[in-house]
Formats: structure tokens, C-alpha cells, sequence
């Protein structure tokens, strides 16, 4: 399996978990959006799953990739840009996500950036991957996760090397 398509864990946990809001940074051609998208709709219709894209989209287009996603009927918003920049604005706006796929920038300092922000929008059931564990910013992000407040599973995908799930620890509440 080639490193840009899509990603068969995410997949199983979109089905598992009955996800239908879905976020991804780095989207490159569109194809592991669609993917997603496909694994959501076995559980919900389509314009019941949600998508949100963000990328640079220089590789391949918006309305490219736009055009795939419109092939599966989910409701979709791509954001073109540097995340950096895109995404502090869009958190305000997005609703909280189900699943949040982190395969954006490398250095340490966009790594922050991306889990910092894609950190608003978890709920106790979200599951944010974070792709490219093995690159030193990414890594170095994955280790400063605080593990008082979430659960950190590095396990490794064929093909693609290190991948992080992160979830929020659940607080077990007596009354």
C-alpha cells in the first residue's frame, strides 16, 4: 500500500466508532478523504457524515479533490492554506470531530499546532491519528501529549511507519 492512499486503521475505527464527523490535515489528492468517507456512510447516510479537509492543495486542487468527495454525498468543507494560519480561525466554527487525521506539517512547531487545535474539538470518544511519528518534530509532539489527561497507542502501520492514537482519558465519576 502506498503511503498517500488511504489507511485501513482509520477506516476500522470510523466503522467501530460509528464516526460521522471526520477532520483531516493534509489531504493530499483526495483519495483517503474519500476512503473515510466511504467507511462513515456504512453506518450513517451520507449527508449525515461530515468531512473537513485542510491543506495546501498544491499538489492536487480543491475542486479536485472537492469533486471526489462530491461523488459520496457526505457534506464537506476543504480549507486551503498553511495550518499555521487556517486552522486557529476555523476551530471557532467547526463543530467537535469524531476523527481527526494529523498528517500535515513535520517540524515540531506545525506538529503543535495541529494538535493543539485539533485538541478543542474532542469529545470523550474522538480519535486523533497522528501520521509520521517517526519524524523528530512529529515524535517530539506525540511525547509532550500530556498522559494525565489522554491515552497516547504508538503501533506501527505496514508501509507507513509509526502512527499515534491519541484519546482523552475518561474521568470515572461516583455519586
Amino acid at each position: 500500500m502506498p503511503w498517500y492512499g488511504s489507511h485501513p486503521y482509520l477506516n476500522e475505527f470510523i466503522r467501530e466508532n460509528r464516526c460521522r464527523k471526520i477532520l483531516e490535515i493534509g489531504v493530499y489528492n483526495g483519495e483517503n478523504a474519500r476512503s473515510m468517507v466511504q467507511a462513515a456512510t456504512k453506518n450513517a447516510p451520507p449527508h449525515e457524515v461530515e468531512y473537513h479537509g485542510f491543506d495546501f492543495f498544491s499538489h492536487h486542487s480543491a475542486s479536485r479533490v472537492g469533486r471526489r468527495l462530491d461523488e459520496t454525498g457526505c457534506r464537506y468543507r476543504l480549507i486551503e492554506g498553511d495550518t499555521m494560519d487556517t486552522f486557529p480561525e476555523a476551530v471557532k466554527t467547526l463543530p467537535m470531530m469524531d476523527l481527526i487525521f494529523i498528517d500535515g506539517g513535520k517540524s515540531f512547531r506545525e506538529a503543535v499546532s495541529d494538535w493543539e487545535n485539533s485538541s478543542l474539538l474532542m469529545h470523550d470518544g474522538t480519535g486523533v491519528f497522528v501520521h509520521n511519528v517517526g519524524f523528530m518534530g512529529v515524535g517530539r509532539m506525540v511525547d509532550m501529549v500530556p498522559r494525565d489527561s489522554y491515552i497516547v497507542e504508538i503501533f506501527y502501520a505496514p508501509s507507513e511507519g509509526s502512527v499515534a492514537l491519541i484519546k482523552k482519558k475518561t474521568v470515572n465519576r461516583a455519586y
